[in-house]
């Protein structure tokens, strides 16, 4: 049986991390983030639930989860998952939002899955970049076309970034 891994790196230039799975067998309970992910399957094939719609998600899906997006996912293949991974924090998400827009705000994401998705090479390379600790130039112009593209293609106006702040009460809940 496959040996299961799973790393992550941090990028302080990006402030984003970058996580791998590989060899996953475990079902993932229903579960969200406080940040955004954008992730693609490697291998495997997988049930994905995400804010109660169901996806059979397959290698080179894209998957792209806004912040308290709740979401499920489980094999169906009798394989394991390899599946990587970028991890991007509200306040990064913002200010690359403003770069790439001028405008102050949140963007939400939507569809959570795009299928067959070209982007998945360009977020692998980036992945790629950030798990090797390279120092390549391009690491930063990848991560803002990468999320020019899903912007202006699958994105709409969310919320301004100070109304999205949680109060005390919603922190003590959580």
């Amino acid at each position: 049986m496959e040996q299961e891994t799973r790393t992550v790196k941090y990028d302080p230039e990006l402030k984003i991390e970058a996580y791998s799975f590989k060899g996953i067998m475990q079902k993932f309970p229903n579960h969200f983030h406080d940040y955004y992910v954008i992730g693609f399957i490697e291998s495997g094939e997988r049930c994905l639930s995400c804010k109660n719609r169901k996806y059979t998600v397959e290698p080179k899906d894209l998957l792209l989860f806004n912040p308290h997006d709740n979401h499920t996912c489980e094999q169906i293949d009798g394989r394991t998952l390899d599946y990587r991974c970028i991890n991007v924090p509200p306040e990064t998400m913002s200010k690359a939002a403003f770069e790439i827009t001028g405008k102050d705000y949140l963007p939400y994401f939507s569809p959570a899955v795009i299928f067959h998705s070209e982007l998945a090479s360009l977020l692998r390379e980036l992945h790629m970049i950030i798990m090797e600790e390279e120092k390549d130039f391009r690491k930063e112009e990848i991560f803002f076309f990468l999320l020019e593209q899903l912007i202006e293609e699958f994105s709409e106006e969310g919320i301004a970034p100070s109304l999205a702040e949680e109060n005390r009460e919603t922190r003590i809940i959580c």
